[in-house]
């Protein structure tokens, strides 16, 4: 009897053993530890500290115009009448005794990058040629103030060559308050000369009537057909570590691929045929930065394999700032 048993416990067993043996291998995704916080405050260091301008204000203003070092000029005009808190509320500036208005410019490619400004339509994802893009910030005590309805700001913004064409765009936010992309006013960015302080040169560049604070960008839309335009990175790469980005030669456009946490391919879904660019992933494992790029035109359909390689954070910054 004990035999018996014995004998049945082995057939058992071995059969659970076959079983077993003859079972499929299962694939689990195991994450990568996520690093876009790690690559956002690095990005944070690129722009130049002039690219942003402070113009601290107590009690009333004349009408003014704010001029950063880069050159970008805010026009302020019946400032009385011009700002209201989030209410809806007139604020006059004669009753904020810490008035503050904030620039931020962004005048290349790399600073595009690195504020998270890319020249994206919304919601069609086309892209845009910017002229400039610049951040009008007004707070009164610490409290953000918008315009009044009705009302508007004039901002000039330098430009070695004056493109026709050209539009103003502000920048949207999705549902969860991220970054979504450019949307068209519908108002036209105007040509404009003026006279440059100290030594009277006449200076060219556009003129944009904003009826909002916030992100404004001078662009229009790249012609000709479009296709979509896909890039494979090494497996232990995904959206939670990396960044792709499509940067045009000799045109302010600079545009993000899109990627999910569990794959390692990004694509943009209307990249226009022709145009040359450098395509630059950049990424961070443990305490490892990651960088490539490549140069290329966009064509039809593309879907092209990249490796980055190890970088030291200086180099990657000096990267980005001479982008």
């Amino acid at each position: 009897m004990y035999c018996l048993k014995n004998k049945y416990l082995y057939l058992l067993l071995s059969t659970l053993a076959t079983v077993w043996s003859c079972r499929k291998d299962v694939e689990e995704f195991r994450p990568y530890t996520p690093t876009q916080e790690d690559l956002s405050q690095l990005f944070w260091q690129v722009p130049d500290a002039s690219s942003h301008t402070v113009f601290p204000f107590g009690g009333s203003i004349p009408d003014t115009t704010l001029t950063t070092a880069s050159g970008v000029r805010v026009f302020l005009a019946d400032t009385e009448n011009l700002f209201a808190d989030d209410a809806g509320t007139p604020v006059p500036c004669s009753t904020c005794p810490d008035l503050k208005i904030e620039i931020n410019t962004v005048l290349d490619k790399g600073d595009m990058i690195s504020r998270g400004v890319l020249t994206t339509e919304h919601p069609d994802a086309r892209i845009l040629e910017s002229a400039g893009i610049v951040e009008v910030r007004v707070t009164c005590n610490g409290q953000a103030l918008e315009l009044l309805p009705d009302r508007y700001i004039k901002v000039q913004i330098p430009a070695d060559e004056v493109k026709n064409n050209m539009e103003v765009f502000t920048g949207s936010l999705d549902v969860s308050q991220q970054w979504a992309g450019w949307t068209s006013t519908g108002t036209e960015a105007f040509w404009a000369e003026w006279l440059l302080p100290g030594n009277g040169a006449q200076q060219s560049g556009y003129e944009l009537i904003l009826d909002r604070l916030g992100w404004n960008s001078c662009a229009r839309p790249l012609p000709g057909s479009s296709s979509s335009f896909c890039v494979q990175l090494p497996e232990q790469f995904t959206a939670l570590n990396a960044r792709v980005y499509l940067v045009f030669e000799n045109l302010p456009a600079v545009v993000e691929l899109k990627g999910t946490d569990n794959s390692s391919a990004f694509c943009y879904p209307e990249a226009p045929v022709g145009y040359p660019i450098r395509v630059v992933t950049i990424g961070k494992t443990g305490g490892q930065y990651w960088l490539s790029s490549t140069f290329t035109e966009i064509g039809t359909n593309v879907d092209m394999s990249q490796t980055p390689h190890p970088v030291e954070e200086n180099n990657l910054l000096n990267f980005l700032t001479k982008l």
